[in-house]
């Protein structure tokens, strides 16, 4: 089944970790004063939003490719990279860049991922369990509570991206497993945040 724009619409503010109340307010900030209902009547496919308005609402959803993430998909799915080498979801593994195998994904992938990984572990669990595929979108930058893939001191892992008291930490959903507290002297560099 093609995802609508609409549909599309809705994924991308779910991805993005916004509701639609948050969204028409963050739109009347930047000078395009809408409502709530206007943002539902966008999803539903009811209305569309104006050129202006699809311009911010790409810079506010982090879209980087608008025909990527609005065009109608071809009958054939879209084509990703799943990383072949998993990303920790406890130990840590590390993450050696080229190793992937191009796979064909439906709707049930966001619009908004770039690349897929396999989690390892169980410290992300119930959310994320070992095996399992988590689709990514790339990005340098993560805020606060965010869950995203990093490379941490040569390892890879899937973790809660957390900020506290003037430092960062790596935090695990399994409380079975303490925090990784970023120190000085540590490479913590961000892959992209886990969209699905």
């Amino acid at each position: 089944m093609e995802h609508s724009f609409g549909s599309r619409l809705a994924a991308a503010r779910k991805a993005a970790g916004l509701n639609q109340t948050e969204v028409a307010a963050r739109l009347t900030e930047a000078g395009f004063p809408v409502r709530t209902q206007a943002v539902s009547k966008w999803e539903t496919g009811t209305t569309q939003p104006s050129a202006r308005q699809l311009v911010e609402l790409c810079r506010l959803y982090s879209i980087r490719d608008v025909v990527a993430a609005f065009s109608p998909e071809e009958k054939r799915g879209r084509v990703l990279p799943l990383y072949r080498l998993a990303v920790s979801a406890g130990t840590g593994e590390l993450l050696d860049g080229d190793g992937y195998d191009s796979v064909e994904v439906g709707e049930e992938v966001s619009p908004l991922a770039d690349f897929g990984v396999r989690i390892a572990g169980d410290s992300m669990e119930p959310r994320f369990v070992h095996g399992q595929i988590v689709w990514v979108r790339r990005q340098e930058t993560l805020r606060r509570g965010e869950i995203g893939i990093f490379l941490y001191n040569g390892a890879g892992y899937c973790k809660r991206l957390e900020r506290r008291e003037g430092r960062v930490e790596l935090v695990s959903i399994n409380s079975a497993y303490p925090p990784i507290r970023v120190g000085v002297g540590d490479e913590l560099r961000v892959f992209g945040k886990v969209v699905g």
